[in-house]
């Protein structure tokens, strides 16, 4: 007893109980490591996680292929994503797991061309010269002749927007319609592009031609298609029901016959075509039209996506909020522009892609100045909400209450959250973090201003508004005289912005055209009369072109802008129907078109999406670029009073009507209790090859002659092998890529894990079973053979201990989407290694009926059969080659039936669990080696570390790990030279026990007089 732990003060008896009988910690279990695909998550670095449920928590459920729900605006979910099974087979017996999500990162030595290892997807054709006609980006955009019905958003007479776009990957989309010209006749050229046609019914009803490549003296193209669509997502005519969704459909490498597509449907914009052009029930023949515009320049083209998951200046290549600034602390209201507030901070998320950005939002609410006399900070809270909720039902993620902006204080908004992100360094192959505070969200990390990081702020600086994401600039048409017009990008007084703290649209458009000058970024003016010729579908060049005039029967002489697509923001209190107005959050809106709407609108995810060529990052805080400008600018200091409701009027601060103008304090718009406000994440890219159902296939992306330089495809997977590489950085005893068998990245694997000697690489191999989403060939093809997986095997002359292989493929149920999927053997190897591991130990070989029995639930998975039904002599042969046969037998089902290593030296550790022993014994005993490290080097340590190690092994044989072993640790092994040196040196011998493989059994037929003892 310890009288340090007792007050003595009055006489009296103290009493203690200790406690000797705890035992050693037991060493902290270390799980295998799965590298793939998955719906989300972290990408391209390990995430350790503890059990099934929080696996799917991070990164979805398991994904059975062949959901082809709109894929555009879904999930890549078309192909098997086999990682996923391989992390359900090993967490249902066993935890933790790690595992790296494979994104699209290209090489900083790869080229600008898919053949040169960009990553991302383009079109076949990029309709570059506009002569062709063939491939690229069309648009449609939509026209009101009095934009009257618009909602939200200042629309002066004659303003559209863009409704619509194509993906093709050759041909054009045109126009199906009449277009009157008084006076004159038709335009020769292809009609229906550059043209506006009117609808042909309610609903923004339009007829669409998708057209072949031009293949005709007159230019057109023969169409594949000819559909009427409206924008009515109750109509079995909503353009997204009519028009194919899925980019894999243009793939003829995976799609054969009739249903491969030469395009697809990329974004709609339904609520932003409502605000702009008027409800849907207003949009007549007679009030509406419409025109297919190409879109892109030379530089940035929408067909051509060709960046990667990691690609922006930052390193993280996430999406991200605009900037969140600061409220107007200058009473002179009248000199306010929110582009000058002062910037606070912005999030970015952890991980890559697009997911964050499709599915969670981020609100701050509870703004409030201090009343605290010793600080002038004031509070927010800041929650991460679910995308597809509203006001009246917020769901939230996760919560960081009454965080402020003083670096120097415990809640300091940083501190809380956290600031740290990864850049991967492709000379070092490893790495390198930044910033200063761990990150406690598990979706988003905060980049504060370095004004607020350096406390140089004023400390009354509360978030009151954000920057909305970026849009492409506008451009307007207009005609001199008659059936003469113009197309340019100059729309200073056309659309204006300042209200919303935004400089006006300048002198640039994202619509193709052939003037030398080039129609993005300068303007580009065609004029013509009729009888001109026109041999291709974009805008005119300096000497050709047409508009037809606007809708039938117009006068040729008007003016027409065009502006881009913006995200909704809340313009009333009374929107959503919000019980409470108080309760109601700014800005971002991800609602329905409609002020009591409630449901979410889809079109956001097509409003959020990246750029192409990074142009998501090219505005700078309170500027503009060459080719976009912001959607919009919301600030609290804006919100104004009107009849019994508080409204958002953009300007209402510089004109004095604001509730912090009128009141001459900022703090007025929070007493009153509007403090709060919703702002989106943009940008994020996912960086594959969206074509491709499996981005990561091997008949196309990960090729033998594949290199990090040459295929983005190759270069994810071998950066998610090199982040791993480091023992010291994750732990793991297992490694596995269900699905990839590119013989360098397999042998990759294997040599890491080699390197480390701590970890077994359980690799697929080439020769057998390829799966549907790799190639057009029937099934007779695809089935592949045992004789030729041996023979791929043996020509790569393999010799290692550190890695196993399995054949052949198994059907497994997948029990969450009541489905049946083929998988790679890997899949189920890792399922019956847990299982092994739960029900025996580690070292127990995981085969045979008792730990191998898949029918029998050894796989973790329930297995339904197996690809090929092996012989006797297929079982032999793969065995002699060290491949694991997955054997079929009547009566005790599918069992695995070997546990070789790919070592070819016969030897103890040509078995797996001679491996997996050695793995675990030199684990342990460096772990208790490491705490004799910087003892002295004397006898009294060294009984003090044979009095730890010897405990252990005896275990390891009490479990019959080892039949025998022997640890020497003396002056023969230390010797004085060595303790010279500050070496301690120890030798430790084992015998590991061996599994029974062959049993053999004599019996024998005697004379019924004969005795047994005999």
């Amino acid at each position: 007893m310890s009288v340090k732990k007792f007050k003595f003060v009055s006489p009296g008896i103290f009493i203690d109980e200790i406690d000797n009988s705890q035992l050693p910690r037991v060493p902290a279990t270390l799980g295998p490591l799965v590298i793939g695909r998955a719906k989300r998550g972290p990408a391209l670095r390990p995430i350790q996680v503890n059990s099934f449920s929080e696996f799917v928590d991070m990164f979805g459920t398991p994904t059975p292929g062949g959901d082809v729900n709109d894929p555009w605006r879904g999930e890549n979910l078309s192909a098997p994503m086999y990682a996923t099974y391989a992390a359900q087979a090993w967490l249902k017996n066993n935890a933790p797991l790690t595992f790296v999500r494979l994104l699209g990162a290209e090489h900083t030595a790869a080229g600008s061309t898919q053949a040169g290892g960009a990553a991302g997807w383009k079109t076949a054709n990029d309709n570059s010269g506009m002569n062709a006609s063939n491939g690229g980006t069309y648009g449609l955009f939509i026209i009101a002749s009095a934009s009257s019905g618009a909602e939200h958003f200042s629309s002066p007479a004659n303003t559209g927007t863009l409704a619509a776009i194509w993906y093709v990957d050759s041909g054009h989309v045109r126009l199906s319609g009449t277009t009157t010209f008084t006076g004159h006749g038709s335009p020769s050229g292809i009609h229906g592009v550059a043209e506006f046609i009117p609808p042909v019914g309610a609903n923004y009803e339009f007829k669409v031609i998708i057209a072949e490549a031009n293949n005709k003296c007159d230019g057109y193209g023969t169409p594949v298609m000819t559909a009427t669509f409206n924008f009515d997502e109750t109509s079995n005519k909503y353009i997204r029901k009519v028009f194919n969704t899925d980019p894999t459909l243009v793939n003829t490498d995976i799609t054969q016959g009739s249903n491969i597509k030469n395009y697809w449907l990329g974004e709609t914009y339904e609520r932003n075509l409502e605000n702009v052009c008027g409800t849907l029930s207003s949009a007549t023949a007679t009030t509406h039209a419409g025109i297919i515009l190409p879109l892109g320049d030379s530089t940035y083209k929408p067909h051509q996506m060709l960046q990667g998951s990691t690609a922006t200046g930052d390193g993280t290549g996430a999406s991200k909020t605009g900037w969140v600034f600061a409220q107007d602390l200058n009473n002179d209201y009248v000199q306010f522009k929110a582009a000058n507030m002062q910037k606070l901070f912005r999030f970015h998320s952890l991980d890559s892609g697009e997911w964050n950005q499709n599915n969670i939002k981020i609100s701050i609410q509870d703004v409030d100045y201090s009343k605290n006399e010793f600080s002038q900070y004031g509070t927010f809270t800041v929650i991460i909400r679910k995308m597809e909720d509203n006001d009246n039902r917020v769901r939230v993620l996760e919560r960081f209450s009454n965080v402020n902006l003083n670096p120097n204080d415990p809640k300091y908004i940083s501190r809380v959250i956290g600031d740290q992100y990864m850049t991967w360094d492709d000379t070092e192959r490893r790495y390198t973090v930044y910033g200063d505070y761990r990150n406690n969200s598990n979706f988003v990390r905060v980049e504060v201003d370095e004004a607020v990081g350096g406390a140089r702020v004023n400390p009354l600086s509360l978030p009151f508004g954000f920057y909305a994401p970026p849009r492409y600039k506008g451009f307007m048409i207009f005609s001199g005289s008659a059936y003469t017009y113009d197309i340019k990008g100059d729309l200073d007084n056309v659309v204006e912005l300042d209200g919303h703290g935004a400089a006006p649209i300048q002198s640039a458009s994202f619509v193709t055209g052939r003037s030398t000058k080039g129609a993005f970024g300068q303007p580009a003016v065609g004029t013509s009369s009729h009888g001109t010729t026109h041999n291709f579908p974009g805008i005119p060049d300096n000497e050709e072109g047409v508009f037809a005039s606007l809708y039938g029967g117009l006068p040729g002489k008007f003016t027409a802008s065009f502006v881009y697509p913006t995200i909704a923001f809340r313009s009333s209190s009374m929107e959503q129907n919000v019980k409470n107005a108080k309760k109601a959050y700014w800005g971002f809106d991800s609602t329905k078109y409609g002020a009591s709407a409630t449901r979410y609108e889809k079109s956001n995810i097509d409003l959020l999406r990246a750029k192409p060529g990074g142009l998501n990052t090219a505005t700078s805080f309170g500027g503009v670029s060459d080719y976009l400008d912001y959607m919009w600018i919301f600030s609290l200091d804006e919100l104004q009073d009107m009849d019994s409701r508080v409204v958002y009027v953009s300007g209402s601060r510089f004109a004095g009507t604001s509730i912090t103008a009128k009141n001459t304090t900022y703090k007025q718009v929070l007493d009153d209790g509007y403090d709060r406000f919703t702002l989106p994440l943009y940008g994020g890219f996912d960086g594959v090859d969206i074509t491709e159902q499996d981005p990561f296939n091997n008949t196309r992306a990960l090729v033998s002659s594949a290199t990090d330089t040459t295929s983005y495809a190759y270069n994810s997977v071998k950066r998610a092998i090199d982040s791993i590489a480091d023992p010291e950085v994750v732990e793991f005893t297992l490694a596995a890529m269900p699905g990839i068998t590119n013989t360098t990245l397999t042998e990759h694997l294997i040599n890491i894990c080699e390197d480390r000697g701590d970890a077994l690489a359980i690799v697929d191999l080439e020769g057998g079973f390829t799966a549907s989403h790799e190639t057009t060939q029937s099934i007779e093809d695809r089935l592949g053979s045992s004789t030729t997986t041996v023979t791929n095997l043996r020509d790569r002359q393999l010799n290692t201990s550190y890695g196993c292989a399995y054949y052949p493929w198994v059907q497994i149920r997948d029990t969450i989407n009541d489905n049946f999927v083929w998988v790679p053997p890997s899949v189920i190897a890792m399922g019956a290694l847990s299982f092994s591991e739960r029900k025996s130990e580690l070292w127990f070989a995981p085969a045979g009926f008792t730990r191998g029995g898949l029918t029998h639930g050894a796989g973790g998975i329930p297995v339904i059969q197996a690809r090929e039904r092996l012989t006797a002599d297929q079982r032999d042969r793969l065995y002699e080659a060290n491949i694991n046969p997955i054997a079929t037998f009547p009566a005790e089902g599918i069992v695995i039936f070997g546990q070789k290593t790919l070592q070819v030296t016969q030897s103890a550790l040509d078995r797996i669990n001679v491996r997996r022993l050695l793995i675990y014994v030199k684990k342990e005993v460096s772990r208790i080696a490491a705490t004799t490290l910087f003892e002295p080097n004397v006898q009294v340590t060294w009984n003090a570390f044979l009095g730890k190690i010897e405990p252990f092994l005896a275990s390891v044989q009490a479990r019959m790990g080892l039949t025998d072993w022997k640890v020497i640790l003396d002056e023969s092994t230390t010797t004085p030279e060595l303790i010279d040196r500050n070496i301690m040196y120890a030798k430790v011998f084992l015998k590991p026990a061996r599994a029974i493989e062959f049993i053999a059994l004599d019996f024998t037929i005697t004379n019924s007089g004969a005795a047994f003892e005999d």
